[in-house]
């Protein structure tokens, strides 16, 4: 199925406010995500798009089907010195991610019809391989047991006590995952193409 899918990253204005109103539908309407207004992040709703602070320096992804735009995922270094996780979790030692060349990949998207189809990894393995050209480490941090299982079969490496709750009243716990040297990045990538 995932032959008739194109992953490229989003320039034109047009593409970018698709992709953020396709997370507002998602994560705002299909998961009835509350955030609370005064977040470290700056997320807020403006029309009919979910954006935060961090907007002017993602590098957004787009998944299309022909010239449909199914969903997305974005890249995100840091903004002004940290990451999205340091306002959420400002009492954790975190310094892990001080590493160079360190990015973010978070905001992942699909539309409903497309998820559990294969099209998730797919997006994945384009941000990894991104990341491997760009000789960029990543880390990701998510709550969902279905991404938390596929990041595990890849052999993602999970940071052992990192889990937390972004806001009290999350209704799961989020795990961080990173993949910070170029043998981590290589399984990752390898077990993506399987």
């Amino acid at each position: 199925m995932t032959n008739s899918f194109e992953v490229r990253i989003l320039r034109a204005p047009e593409e970018l406010g698709h992709y953020r109103r396709l997370l507002f539908d998602a994560y705002i309407h299909e998961a009835g995500w509350n955030f609370h207004p005064a977040n470290p992040s700056g997320i807020r709703i403006s029309g009919h798009e979910l954006r935060d602070d961090r907007d002017d320096i993602a590098i957004c992804f787009g998944v299309f089907q022909e010239d449909r735009l199914i969903g997305g995922a974005r890249l995100c270094g840091r903004h002004q010195g940290q990451f999205e996780i340091h306002g959420y979790q400002p009492h954790r030692d975190l310094t892990f991610l001080n590493a160079p060349n360190l990015i973010e990949a978070s905001r992942a998207v699909l539309r409903s019809e497309f998820r559990g189809s294969g099209v998730f990894p797919l997006l994945v393995r384009h941000l990894f391989e991104f990341c491997e050209n760009n000789q960029l480490s990543v880390f990701t941090v998510t709550s969902d047991p279905s991404v938390i299982r596929l990041y595990k079969r890849i052999g993602m490496p999970a940071v052992e006590g990192c889990r937390f709750k972004f806001e009290p009243e999350d209704p799961a716990e989020a795990q961080l995952f990173l993949v910070d040297s170029r043998g981590v990045l290589d399984t990752v990538l390898k077990n993506l193409t399987r």
